[in-house]
Parts: structure tokens; C-alpha cells; sequence
């Protein structure tokens, strides 16, 4: 029986949620369908795909630009291959993989926001966004959305109608944490056993909104047990690093880029989010399977993975002075962070199993043919 022939095509393959998404899933989907990707070749993630797929299946794109002459060899690379399902990731991708309808009108649609920011947009800009989401939705079979509350957004911009969409949460494999000593992984991290360690995982850029940690970092500076580590990297990083300089923190540790994070989370205490906007956030998903109690933002994604006051604390972006008060509460009491750190778990456990999120996207894949567009 001959498999599905399905493309992933992102506008990024370095460090994010995205791309980390779009590689679970070919790991976890690579047995069930015959895959592909248009991807950009950065690392870490383009050159894996490139050696994993085989370099047939892999179509290089630019990153994060429309190029119309890559699209139209995307049309031939498309059309060479018999591929029956394209599957959009994300705002730029989301631009090649719709418009392809126009030149391919069999092929099936499906597209993944991964966060729809208007928000970040003026007045002008955020109806010109609207408008056209709403003209390369009339070429997509499907919007798939990570969060409820980025579906509660498309609906209320009337991006598509109810019908048309499927919420299914990101997901992440089981986390073994009982045989991981919290002092043993600090000591082979180089960290300090006494410290109170805060960690956060984020691509340095606007939406992180990684001032605003520097700026609860500055509060909590007077405090010798506590530190914050920040693993990630991004353009934004420079600005980061100027402003610690400035303020002369010392509660800082940027470590970069890691290629595995979950050592670092089951050596923390607490995990620490200052975005002004997510989709569904992997590193607070990663975060709660690690038992870890979290402060974050009161965005879209995070308070689906925070319920407050049960498993972290929710806190407005504007309001650092309230992410203090949490960290320094959760500091003092080892009862609350052990409470939190469980109920993280058992959230974990209910909504953010990878067997779920991969049996609704094989469901989605294999039923790809009948959903009603009308």
C-alpha cells in the first residue's frame, strides 16, 4: 500500500518552537507517510532534515522571505513528486504552501499558525494581515491551532469559520525524572546546589520580551540565592546583553544555544516566561513534564499551560512587580514549589501527551480529503 505523500514546508529551521514542532512530527509520523520539507538549510534543524529525509526530499527555501522563483520550483518539486498533502507551518510558510493551490488545485491544505500575533501589528498593518489570512484561507482545507485561545483570535478576526479548524495542543514524549538527582545534575552542569535557580528558554527577539526578565532579575538582584539561567539565542541578543551591563546584574547566566534543555530544567527550581504573546509554548510544556512550577505572562498558550495559583502563577506583562512577589514566594516555600511542581505534572499528563497529538494529526492527514469547506 502505498503511503500518503505529505510536505512540510516552515520559513525556519534554526531555534524555535516551530521547527522543533515540525521535527516531532517526522520523527513520530515518518513510519506512517512518505515525507518531505521546504525548508531553509540553517541549523540545527535544516541539515537534520536534510540527512534524515534524504536529500530528494528536501526542497531549500529562504528564511523567512518570498522568493517567486523558489515557489514556482516548489510548484515542479511538488508536482515531480505526486505530493497529495501540503502542510503549511507558520506566517511565511503559510504564504508558499496556500498559494500553491493556485497552480496545483488538487493538492489538500493544511495550515498550522503557530501563534498569530496581530497584536504586534499598528491599526493599518493588522487589517492588512486579516485580509490576507482571510484570501489565503479560501485555498486551505484546514487551520490547525496549538492553543484555544489562538483559535478564539482567528474566529473573532473571522479568519475562518468554526468548521474549518481543529485545536490540537503541541506535545512533547514522557520526561523520566525519578531517576535524575536535582544535586548531581547541578554538579555535573556546574551549577551551584545552594542557589535558587529560575530558568527560561527563548529565542532572543521582540515577542520574549527578554527586558522584561531583566528587569525582574534587577528587582530580585539583592537576593545572593537566587539566579536566573536564560538558555537560547537570537538577534535580540546583543541588546540583552548591553542591558545587564548597564544595570549591572549579576543574577544572569545566558548560556546560548543548548541542544538538549531538559538537564538544565530537572536541575531548576522554577521556570520563568516574559513573552507578550506565544502560540503554545514547547519550553513551558517541557517545563511542566519536568515538574517544575511556573511564573509566566498572562498570554495566549501560557495560560493553557498555567492554570494560576494551581501549578505557577500568572502575571500581567506590564506588571513585573507581581512576578517578583510569585518568584519570592514560590523562594520561600519549599511546600508550594513541591505542590506546583506535582499539579505541573499531572497537566502535563492530560493535555500535553505526544500519542495524543499524534493520533489528531494522523486523524487530520488521513481524513484530509473529506473535511466540508463550505
Amino acid at each position: 500500500m502505498n503511503k500518503k505523500k505529505i510536505i512540510y514546508i516552515t520559513s525556519r529551521s534554526d531555534f524555535g518552537g516551530g521547527p522543533y514542532h515540525i521535527d516531532i512530527l517526522i520523527a513520530n509520523l515518518q513510519s506512517s507517510y512518505d515525507l518531505y520539507i521546504a525548508a531553509p538549510l540553517n541549523e540545527p534543524y535544516g541539515y537534520k532534515w536534510l540527512n534524515n529525509l534524504g536529500k530528494e526530499k528536501f526542497f531549500e527555501i529562504p528564511f523567512r522571505s518570498f522568493k517567486p522563483g523558489k515557489f514556482f520550483k516548489l510548484v515542479s518539486f511538488i508536482r515531480k513528486h505526486s505530493i497529495s498533502i501540503v502542510h503549511s507551518h507558520g506566517k511565511g510558510a503559510g504564504i508558499y504552501g496556500r498559494l500553491l493551490k493556485l497552480f496545483l488545485p488538487g493538492i489538500i491544505i493544511i495550515h498550522t499558525f503557530h501563534g498569530i500575533h496581530i497584536q504586534e501589528y499598528g491599526f493599518a498593518a493588522k487589517k492588512a494581515y486579516i485580509l490576507l489570512e482571510k484570501f489565503l484561507g479560501v485555498f486551505t482545507k484546514l487551520f490547525i491551532n496549538v492553543s484555544n485561545g489562538e483559535r478564539q483570535v482567528c474566529l473573532h478576526n473571522k479568519i475562518f469559520k468554526e468548521k474549518k479548524s481543529v485545536v490540537i495542543y503541541n506535545a512533547v514524549g514522557q520526561i523520566i525524572t525519578e531517576s535524575l538527582n536535582k544535586t548531581e545534575l547541578r554538579n555535573q552542569l556546574g551549577l551551584k546546589e545552594n542557589m535558587f535557580i529560575i530558568i527560561s528558554v527563548a529565542r532572543f527577539s521582540f515577542a520574549k520580551n527578554l527586558p522584561l526578565l531583566v528587569d525582574v532579575a534587577e528587582r530580585l538582584n539583592e537576593y545572593n540565592r537566587i539566579t536566573f539561567l536564560v538558555i537560547g539565542d537570537g538577534e535580540e541578543r546583543s541588546v540583552v546583553e548591553e542591558l545587564i551591563a548597564s544595570k549591572r546584574i549579576s543574577n544572569i547566566n545566558l548560556l546560548g544555544f543548548k541542544s538538549t534543555i531538559r538537564e538544565y530544567l530537572l536541575a531548576s527550581d522554577i521556570y520563568f516566561s516574559s513573552s507578550l504573546w506565544e502560540g503554545m509554548p514547547y519550553s513551558l510544556i517541557e517545563a511542566a513534564g519536568c515538574g517544575l512550577p511556573v511564573v509566566a505572562t498572562n498570554v495566549t498558550g501560557n495560560n493553557e499551560v498555567v492554570i494560576n495559583s494551581e501549578n505557577g502563577f500568572l502575571y500581567e506583562p506590564d506588571n513585573p512587580g507581581e512576578a517578583v512577589t510569585k518568584i519570592l514566594e514560590l523562594e520561600k516555600s519549599s511546600e508550594l514549589q513541591n505542590r506546583m511542581g506535582e499539579n505541573s505534572l499531572k497537566i502535563f499528563n492530560s493535555r500535553f501527551r505526544l500519542k495524543t497529538m499524534i493520533d489528531k494529526m494522523k486523524e487530520v492527514y488521513d481524513n484530509s480529503f473529506v473535511v466540508n469547506e463550505d
